[in-house]
């Protein structure tokens, strides 16, 4: 990503309520530690059962969420995909599809863990999504 990129995406993301709290500073470290993803529409984005290895910030595009075959959800711009694996522990716990073209940030687990020790904001945040998604 461009420096300008990197600013635009950092100014969208701290527009969402999801990232309510959060600095500049800290929304900057979330970015400069992930990278783009774009998505085609009818995408299995994340499979239930499946070890966890990246969180998803959406930026735009619609997903659902089923359990077992059941939608239980849908996201949109500003939700997070893969904190309840990241925050919960190990395995997904709900299958992610794409309803349209989707895009936004992935962030491996391993530097989002490194990123809570060193932005505490973003913890409270990715919590917040936790417990807003039942975990």
């Amino acid at each position: 990503m461009s420096g300008n990129e990197k600013r635009e995406l950092v100014n969208q993301l701290m527009g969402y309520p999801t990232f309510k709290g959060c600095s500049e500073a800290d929304i900057k470290a979330l970015v400069d530690a992930g990278g783009p993803f774009t998505l085609p529409a009818g995408w299995p984005m994340v499979a239930e059962g499946i070890p966890a290895d990246a969180i998803y910030v959406l930026t735009s595009g619609d997903l659902r969420v089923f359990y077992g075959r059941e939608q239980v959800a849908t996201l949109g711009p500003g939700d997070i995909v893969g904190e309840m694996a990241l925050l919960g522990g190990g395995q997904r716990r709900a299958t992610v599809t794409t309803a349209e073209r989707t895009a936004g940030l992935r962030v491996e687990n391993d530097k989002m863990l490194d990123l809570f020790t060193s932005h505490p904001a973003l913890r409270e945040a990715f919590k917040r999504a936790y417990e807003a998604h039942g975990g």
